[in-house]
């Protein structure tokens, strides 16, 4: 058989090796599956690109490649559910309100730089998004951060329908001026974005039917008015930024309302919108048994920030991981480390959740990609 030792004490990983073709067996001293618990010792077999096998004491395929990882933790790729990277010329549709035809996948940028700094992140699928200048912003897609072809590196073209329920669409209009302009127009407050998608839902009720629907909605009052929206018009809705969920977790959780929580942060008390801002919101909503996610990049700094706080590590981890891909409808394929998923994975030097950790690569379908810090590669034939 062929035998590969990576050397992960020095400091360097591997750079575009590709083993999306062959059948190759990972040995780490960690892995988190996220379906289940994690396997000290384990082993993932990767073949085509694919996950066909899991847990210690594997068989081995004749003619199979064995990667060995002493001291490496290997998690699921993280799925970031709300993102803009990958968009050219723009992520709104400015001449209308509601513009539920207009879908990012027709401005999708396979080769945004974005994509390549969120893959070194190790964040391996995210969901290109519609801004939040319209009441309804039209549809996400759903895309690997690298792929050997765009049509590889598209999972969905239409995701989810983006709803945005906060003071954004008003910001830019004005009701008394000359009607030279677009912006003179409805809505002007918080009260005409709520009329405008009441009006809205209300011609068009199969809007929010056959997929999921997501709604920015920041502070307390939103939230609660998304609540009574989608009781009113009969969808489930997934809260998207949720600075103020905290405050309403008992609510959210009894109506099963998922909340995407908008970046993290650790400067400031105050939010997007003035919101208020506390630095264990996950762990507010996790106590309270709301589903969440986080979102908007450098998600493993989030989890690990989340957990500093109060926040469990597996919870924070499936924050990252599984928790999003479910969300995006996806979890069938992204999100976890088990069979039939796809090869998307992330190696760690150590604890997932500790600072000291460095991501020494990160796969996508079968295919690993690192940083080159100055040291030969570690990958050596033997």
């Amino acid at each position: 058989m062929k035998h590969w030792t990576v050397l992960l004490a020095a400091a360097v990983v591997l750079a575009g090796f590709d083993a999306s073709a062959e059948t190759v067996l990972y040995t780490a001293s960690r892995v988190h599956t996220m379906p289940g618990p994690s396997i000290e010792n384990g082993q993932v077999l990767v073949e085509d690109g694919k996950i066909v096998a899991v847990g210690r004491d594997l068989e081995l395929p004749s003619g199979a490649n064995v990667v060995d990882l002493p001291g490496v933790t290997l998690l699921p790729g993280f799925v970031d559910a709300y993102s803009r990277a990958g968009i050219a010329g723009g992520t709104d549709e400015f001449t209308r309100e509601v513009t539920p035809n207009f879908s990012v996948s027709r401005a999708l940028d396979f080769d945004d730089q974005a994509l390549r700094h969120a893959l070194y992140q190790g964040t391996t699928s995210l969901a290109p998004t519609p801004g939040t200048e319209n009441v309804v912003a039209g549809f996400s897609s759903l895309v690997k951060t690298h792929g050997a072809s765009r049509s590889t590196q598209l999972v969905k073209a239409e995701g989810s329908l983006i709803l945005n329920l906060c003071s954004d669409p008003q910001r830019l209009n004005v009701a008394r001026q000359r009607p030279d302009s677009i912006y003179v127009r409805q809505p002007t407050n918080r009260m005409g974005v709520v009329w405008i998608l009441r009006a809205t839902l209300a011609r068009r009720p199969e809007l929010t039917q056959g997929h999921s629907v997501f709604s920015v909605s920041r502070t307390s009052y939103d939230l609660t008015t998304l609540l009574t929206l989608s009781k009113e018009f009969g969808f489930s809705p997934v809260a998207v930024g949720g600075q103020e969920s905290y405050k309403i977790a008992d609510r959210l959780a009894a109506a099963n309302v998922p909340v995407i929580l908008g970046p993290l942060t650790t400067s400031g008390v105050r939010g997007p919108e003035e919101t208020e801002v506390i630095r264990n919101a996950a762990g507010v909503l996790a106590k309270a048994g709301v589903t969440f996610a986080m979102s908007g990049g450098n998600l493993l700094e989030q989890a690990r920030f989340a957990h500093r706080f109060g926040l469990a590590e597996e919870d924070a981890i499936r924050a990252i991981t599984r928790t999003p891909a479910e969300l995006l409808g996806a979890g069938d394929r992204l999100g976890t480390i088990a069979v039939g998923r796809d090869a998307d994975m992330v190696a760690l030097s150590g604890e997932p959740l500790e600072f000291t950790t460095s991501i020494r690569w990160v796969m996508v379908n079968g295919i690993i990609f690192g940083e080159q810090e100055g040291h030969d590669r570690v990958a050596q034939k033997q």
